[in-house]
């Protein structure tokens, strides 16, 4: 039997439709594009880096996007996606005790970028659940997918969340962007 025949992890893969409003999503992507290149997410666009091992991050080829991080003094709807956090937590139907994330990420997939198979959770990084929040449609590839491309996440409309335990049964990737930009809000919760 595959991995992803088994319907018990595919039920941990949730999907909360909406999640975001489509202007509240708009707001975001139009905030970012003002954004410099920056040697720090807090500061504007940074190329995002892959965990090597428990201690170090360094830029890849297995991961390539950028990201910049959203905060309450940092770009638009902060009330909006908290309330949109406060939702998954209240609501992910199964035991997690997760209580707080650990900071919201916006990553910006290009043509051609992707993140290839991985984990969440780590010892360098020790996460209960992860949290992708698609704000655009308006681009080809980048789809979420779970055990080696055998299962497609079900989130695909703009400003639906997907939530799945970050451990090492939810191994995932972003498959390639063919066209266009793919905007994601990231979280993970702790």
């Amino acid at each position: 039997m595959r991995i992803a025949d088994s319907t018990d992890l595919r039920d941990y893969i949730i999907t909360f439709q909406n999640l975001l409003n489509f202007d509240t999503c708009q707001q975001i992507i139009e905030w970012s594009k003002s954004e410099p290149e920056a040697d720090t997410a807090w500061e504007g666009w940074e190329v995002a880096k892959s965990a090597v091992d428990n201690t170090t991050e360094r830029v890849t080829k297995s991961r390539q996007c950028e990201f910049t991080m959203l905060g309450p003094d940092r770009g638009p709807c902060w009330d909006r996606i908290e309330l949109g956090l406060l939702h998954i937590l209240e609501h992910y139907p199964y035991l997690h005790k997760a209580t707080e994330h650990t900071g919201v990420s916006l990553i910006r997939y290009g043509n051609g970028h992707k993140f290839e198979e991985h984990v969440d959770s780590y010892g360098g990084a020790p996460r209960i659940l992860s949290t992708s929040i698609l704000l655009n449609t308006d681009y080809e590839g980048g789809e979420l997918s779970f055990w080696q491309g055998q299962y497609t996440s079900p989130a695909q409309g703009t400003g639906d969340a997907i939530v799945f335990p970050s451990n090492f049964c939810f191994p995932h990737e972003v498959r390639p962007v063919t066209d266009g930009e793919r905007y994601v809000l990231v979280v993970w919760f702790v």
